[in-house]
C-alpha cells in the first residue's frame, strides 16, 4: 500500500509539471511529451495492476501447496497401513512354513491375497515423484520449462493412474478421491502449473511494461531535446536579426561621421565603446554559457531596443531551460520511485509468504518444549481415530505428568521448571520413532502421546521406558519421593466402535494417570482392555 501510495504521488508530480510545461513550451512539442507521459502513467496503471494478480496468485499457490501436502501425508498414511498388513502377512506365511506340515492351501491364499497389493509400492513411489515434480515445477523459470515438466507430469499421471487400477478394488476405493485431488492439484487451472504459468505471464508483461517505460522516457528526453534545440534555434534568429541592424547602424554612424564633425566622431565613439559593445559582449557569453548549460551566469539587462529585446529573449530562454531541466529531472525521479516501488513489492510479498510459513509452524507446535501442541494433537488424535475405525486396529494414547511439578517450581524457581519440561519433552521424542505418532504437550506439566496402531502390551512397554529415561535424567528435586524429577504415565488402550468418540481414549488414559498418583507416582498404570 505505501508503495502504491508513492507512486500515485509521483503521478500527481508529473501531471502538475506537465500542466506548467504548456504553459511555457511550443504547443506542439508539450503536445507529445504530454502524450508520451500519458503512456508513462497508463504503463504504471497496468503495473500496479500486475502487482495485485501477482500478490492474488501467491496466496493461491500457497494454498494449492497445503492441498498438495496433505493429499501427499494421506497417501503416506495409507501406504503406512498397507505396508503393515503386508508385513503381518509375511511373517503369518513364514511360521506357517516352518510347520512340519505346512497347511499349503492356506498359504497359497494368504500370498495369493497378498499379491495383488506388490504394485501398491511402486504406485507411492510415482506419487512421491508427481508430488516432487509439481515443486519443482513451481521454480521453473521461463514457460517453455514449464511446459516441459507438465508434459513429464502427465506422464507419470497417467503411469499412476494405470497402477492405480491393478491394486484391489478396496484399496482403489481409498485412493481414488486422494488422486483425484492429486490430479486436480496438478492440471487444473487453479493447480500448481497452471498458477506458475499465469504468474510467468505476468512477470513477462511487466518486464514488457517497464521496457516500454524505458522507451517512453527516452522518447520524452528527445523530445524536451528538440523544444530545448527549438527555442535555440530561435534565439539565434533573434541574434541574427539584432547583428544586421547593429551593422545597419554602424554603416549610418560611418557616413554620418565622415559628414560630421570630429567632436561628433569622439562622441559617437565613446558611446559605442561604453554601452554598445559591451552589451553585444555580454549577450555573446550568455548565450555560449546558456548553451553550455551553465544557468547561474550573470543575465543582461533588458529594454525596449533591439538589444533589450533580445536580452528579454535570452531571459525567457534561460527560463524555459531551467524548467524543462527540471522536468526532466522530475520525470527521472519519478520513474525511480516507480520501479523502486515495484521491487518493494516484490520484497514484501516474499516476506509475508515466509511469514505465513512461520506462522503455520508456531500455530501446531509448543513454544516453549518444541512439540505439538494442544491444536495439533487434536486434529491427530481425530484423524487416527477415523483411521483406526476402518481398518479394525487398536491404538493407544499415554497420558504423562510431571510428579510434584508445583513443589519444583516453587523450590527452584520457573526458569529451572521450564528447562525440566524441555528436557522431559527431549526424552519424548527420543522415544517416538514412526511418521503416525505424535508426542505433545497437553498442558502445563502434564504431556500425551499417541501410538496408532499399537496394542497395550506395546505401549505399556514404551510408557515404561519413557518414565525409565527420565528418572535417568537425574534432576534434582529435594522435595520428591526418590530426590528427583519423575513423571507418572497412564495407558489406555482401545479398538475404535461405532459411537465411541475420540475423547473417550483420552479420559480412560486420564483416569489410567489418577490411580498411578495414587499408587504413590513414579509408575505406569494400564487403564485396561478397550471398551466393549
Amino acid at each position: 500500500q505505501v508503495a502504491f501510495e508513492r507512486v500515485s504521488a509521483a503521478q500527481r508530480v508529473l501531471d502538475r509539471a506537465l500542466d506548467e510545461l504548456t504553459g511555457v513550451a511550443d504547443p506542439l512539442a508539450a503536445a507529445d511529451i504530454t502524450v508520451q507521459v500519458a503512456e508513462l502513467n497508463q504503463n504504471l496503471d497496468s503495473l500496479r495492476t500486475l502487482v495485485d494478480e501477482r500478490l492474488s496468485l501467491i496466496e493461491a499457490q500457497q494454498r494449492a501447496r497445503t492441498q498438495l501436502i496433505a493429499d501427499l501425508q494421506a497417501f503416506q498414511q495409507e501406504l503406512t497401513f498397507r505396508v503393515r498388513i503386508l508385513e503381518a502377512d509375511s511373517d503369518v506365511i513364514n511360521a506357517l512354513m516352518q510347520r512340519s506340515s505346512p497347511p499349503v492351501e492356506q498359504i497359497a491364499r494368504m500370498s495369493g491375497n497378498t499379491v495383488p497389493l506388490i504394485p501398491l509400492s511402486r504406485f507411492y513411489a510415482e506419487v512421491e515423484s508427481i508430488g516432487g515434480l509439481l515443486m519443482g515445477a513451481t521454480q521453473e523459470p521461463t514457460l517453455a520449462a514449464l511446459a516441459v515438466s507438465e508434459q513429464v507430469i502427465n506422464h507419470r499421471l497417467q503411469v499412476a493412474s494405470e497402477t492405480l487400477e491393478k491394486l484391489p478394488p478396496d484399496v482403489t476405493g481409498v485412493l481414488n478421491r486422494h488422486f483425484a485431488e492429486l490430479r486436480a492439484s496438478s492440471l487444473s487451472p487453479d493447480g500448481l502449473v497452471g498458477l506458475r504459468q499465469r504468474e510467468l505471464m505476468l512477470l513477462a508483461d511487466g518486464e514488457a511494461l517497464n521496457q516500454q517505460n524505458q522507451q517512453t522516457i527516452a522518447r520524452v528526453d528527445l523530445a524536451i531535446a528538440a523544444l530545448v534545440e527549438t527555442r535555440l534555434s530561435q534565439i539565434d534568429q533573434a541574434a541574427d536579426r539584432a547583428s544586421s541592424a547593429n551593422h545597419r547602424s554602424q554603416l549610418w554612424l560611418l557616413m554620418i561621421t565622415a559628414a560630421g564633425l570630429t567632436g561628433l566622431v569622439a562622441f559617437f565613439y565613446m558611446h559605442v565603446m561604453r554601452h554598445l559593445v559591451p552589451r553585444l559582449t555580454d549577450l555573446s557569453d550568455t548565450l555560449l554559457n546558456l548553451s553550455a548549460g551553465r544557468y547561474d551566469v550573470p543575465m543582461p539587462a533588458e529594454g525596449k531596443d533591439e538589444l533589450g529585446r533580445l536580452g528579454s529573449a535570452v531571459h525567457q530562454f534561460r527560463r524555459m531551460a531551467l524548467e524543462a531541466s527540471r522536468r526532466e529531472e522530475e520525470l527521472q525521479a519519478s520513474n525511480r520511485r516507480a520501479e523502486e516501488a515495484v521491487k518493494e513489492l516484490e520484497q514484501k510479498a516474499t516476506e509475508l509468504e515466509l511469514v505465513n510459513g512461520r506462522l503455520e509452524t508456531l500455530s501446531l507446535s509448543d513454544g516453549l518444549t518444541g512439540l505439538a501442541n494442544r491444536r495439533r494433537f487434536d486434529d491427530v488424535l481425530a484423524a487416527e481415530w477415523a483411521h483406526s475405525a476402518r481398518t479394525a486396529q487398536s491404538m493407544s494414547v499415554l497420558m504423562l505428568d510431571v510428579d510434584y511439578f508445583k513443589l519444583y517450581n516453587d523450590q527452584y524457581g520457573h526458569q529451572q521448571g521450564d528447562d525440566c519440561l524441555r528436557r522431559i519433552a527431549g526424552v519424548l521424542k527420543t522415544r517416538i520413532h514412526r511418521a503416525t505418532d505424535l508426542a505433545a504437550r497437553y498442558g502445563g506439566e502434564e504431556f500425551c502421546v499417541i501410538l496408532s496402531f499399537c496394542s497395550e502390551e506395546d505401549a505399556v512397554k514404551i510408557a515404561e521406558q519413557m518414565r525409565s529415561q527420565v528418572e535417568k535424567l537425574q534432576i534434582e528435586h529435594r522435595l520428591a519421593d526418590a530426590g528427583v524429577v519423575t513423571i507418572s504415565v497412564g495407558v489406555a488402550t482401545m479398538v475404535p466402535l461405532p459411537g465411541t468418540a475420540a475423547d473417550e481414549l483420552v479420559r480412560q488414559a486420564d483416569i489410567a494417570l489418577y490411580n498411578a498418583k495414587r499408587l504413590g507416582r513414579n509408575t505406569v498404570v494400564c487403564a485396561g482392555k478397550q471398551l466393549e
